[in-house]
């Protein structure tokens, strides 16, 4: 069996270049994750929202793998499950803008999958959630070059990794549990 691997963000960027949509690589990493925690069986077209029509093979064949290694990283709880952002040479500003897209386009696959993002009753998920929320609406513009920054930076990249984890793992033992009490 073909060993699956996660692209990295310049090829996933250069492969998205060719849709017609062209969406930043960590949004779009960000709704294959979102859909994958809300229900990875669901069948809206990620792909298809992702590229805006029919894309190119080799991008079908890297969507199709980000897709499948995502899946397999947080269903194994992975601790290599790491968000697709820019590497740590771009500027801080790129990089947090990055960040804000992948909660977006989180926040937006876990709508398309059918979670309630608002009015959900207290507990960890809804907290992750709406810190997700939170990070999505960050002013990127803001953030400068300087060691309390980055260190803010990769505190939030750190938290919003697990919160998805969270998320993920939450989602799948609450079906899970419904499927053995139907059986």
């Amino acid at each position: 069996m073909k060993q699956l691997s996660m692209p990295d963000y310049p090829s996933l960027s250069r492969a998205l270049e060719d849709t017609s949509l062209s969406l930043h690589a960590s949004e779009v990493h960000g709704v294959i994750c979102g859909v994958l925690s809300g229900n990875p069986k669901s069948k809206v077209d990620w792909e298809k929202l992702v590229t805006g029509k029919e894309d190119p093979a080799a991008t079908h064949e890297l969507l199709q793998n980000l897709f499948t290694a995502s899946q397999k990283q947080l269903d194994e709880f992975l601790f290599e499950f790491q968000l697709i952002l820019p590497p740590d040479t771009d500027v801080l500003p790129a990089r947090a803008e990055a960040l804000t897209l992948w909660c977006q386009g989180y926040l937006t696959g876990l709508k398309l999958a059918g979670v309630q993002l608002v009015g959900r009753s207290a507990g960890d998920v809804t907290e992750a959630i709406n810190d997700i929320v939170e990070i999505a609406k960050m002013n990127y513009e803001d953030v400068v070059a300087s060691e309390e920054d980055e260190a803010a930076y990769v505190e939030l990249v750190e938290y919003v990794r697990m919160a998805a984890v969270l998320i993920y793992q939450d989602m799948h033992e609450d079906a899970h549990a419904v499927n053995n009490h139907l059986h």
